[in-house]
């Protein structure tokens, strides 16, 4: 099954032209403002898709291709402004209907995931504000954004009781907690079932996971946000929810955190499931 690759590395060409004309127009001037968006499938019955970001100019600024549940793209980099994401079937015509679309602004140092989410038969779009401040010396930032939807609430902590979700209603992010970096177990309670699985958190890291439905259980993909450091990741791996094997991304400072783009696995897939009686 072909990935996004392609499409990415042609939204890195873009928007690395624009950071370097950025960068070469800079000395007395101010810089130009900028923030960071990222696309996400978050519905588990629509078929794969392909995703665009448009600007007001009508410019495609980052196009994805054959973008299936699960998947989430690298950030990219954008002047500050108003753009229209759109979602076509893949392999639909650029100037077909959309499946849905949605107005996003990008804000001055403002980092944002923009996903579609529920049944294909009420899709929506949601536009979740991400915070990518690094954590505190020796921690690791996490919250949850839950999209199963088997489950209109989960419930997470850690195996030392620290609560990440309370009753995280579908398609909502949780606010960020910070933990100690390393490995953690953490314990899953929905309407869909209970189960543990164990997930990887860098000191130093901001991270994301992800509730999904996959082949008739929970699942918990992770997406490490930020690393605090100025080299971007190598690139994501396959993931137990269809997360991107590759994806691009670009590093850029925002005040004194240094923002990673990019994609990488942090959990496994939800084991020792039990059904709820």
């Amino acid at each position: 099954m072909k990935r996004i690759v392609r499409s990415l590395a042609t939204a890195v060409g873009v928007v690395a032209l624009a950071a370097g004309t950025a960068t070469g127009a800079q000395g007395s001037e101010e810089p130009a403002a900028t923030g960071w968006a990222r696309l996400a499938h978050l519905s588990p019955d629509t078929p794969e898709v392909d995703v665009s970001l448009t600007g007001l100019d009508g410019e495609s600024v980052l196009e994805l291709q054959d973008v299936g549940y699960g998947d989430v793209s690298g950030y990219a980099r954008l002047p500050a402004g108003t753009y229209t994401a759109a979602m076509r079937p893949a392999g639909a015509p650029a100037d077909s209907e959309p499946v849905i679309t949605a107005a996003v602004e990008i804000e001055d140092g403002v980092a944002i995931t923009v996903a579609a989410v529920g049944l294909n038969a009420d899709l929506s779009g949601r536009i979740l504000v991400d915070d990518l401040t690094a954590p505190a010396a020796g921690q690791a930032r996490v919250r949850l954004i839950s999209a199963a939807v088997s489950s209109p609430a989960v419930t997470v902590t850690t195996s030392t009781g620290t609560v990440l979700a309370d009753d995280a209603a579908f398609g909502t992010a949780t606010g960020y907690s910070e933990v100690p970096g390393g490995r953690w177990t953490l314990d899953l309670s929905s309407a869909a079932g209970t189960g543990s699985t164990d997930v990887d958190l860098a000191a130093g890291s901001v991270n994301t996971l992800f509730v999904l439905d996959v082949d008739g259980e929970l699942n918990v993909v992770g997406v490490v946000d930020s690393t605090g450091t100025p080299e971007a990741p190598a690139g994501g791996v396959r993931t137990g929810g269809r997360g991107l094997e590759t994806s691009a991304g670009w590093a850029e400072p925002l005040g004194a955190v240094a923002l990673v783009a990019g994609l990488a696995v942090v959990t496994g897939v939800l084991a020792r499931r039990r059904r709820v009686s």
